[in-house]
């Protein structure tokens, strides 16, 4: 997940540290990474000092943070199970997520998090990666 931010970084998006920056997301937030690239994400946090990190593999509804990073979607359905099995994300958090890129019309990236309560306020196109900063709205 990284190396991709790094991509996007050279695209013109902005760096990880920058991207939790303008989400509210510090180094004493309650974090929680998942999905394949989880482990080289959370070694990325432990080398920028931030505090409250948590890796996540698997069903944790019960978890709730400030900020849940993933790169666990490789389509819609991968999303769904995420935010339907996945940690929680407290109200006024942030979920980042790295999905495919989708068509120029229909995104149903952003239709799906709307559905869960997300507000996207960013997307960070990449090389074939689309990266969304949503934050959670109240219920």
């Amino acid at each position: 997940m990284t190396n991709d931010l790094s991509r996007a970084k050279r695209a013109g998006g902005d760096s990880l540290g920058d991207i939790l920056h303008n989400a509210g997301a510090g180094a004493d937030s309650e974090i929680l990474v998942t999905g394949p690239a989880a482990l080289p994400a959370l070694l990325w946090f432990c080398r920028h000092d931030y505090r409250h990190v948590g890796l996540v593999r698997g069903r944790a509804p019960a978890n709730t943070c400030d900020c849940i990073l993933t790169q666990a979607t490789r389509d819609a359905a991968a999303l769904r199970r995420l935010l339907d099995e996945g940690p929680r994300v407290r109200q006024g958090g942030m979920l980042i997520v790295m999905t495919p890129e989708a068509a120029a019309n229909d995104d149903p990236v952003h239709r799906l998090l709307e559905d869960h309560g997300f507000r996207v306020e960013r997307c960070i196109h990449g090389a074939r990666r689309e990266l969304h900063v949503a934050r959670r709205m109240a219920a």
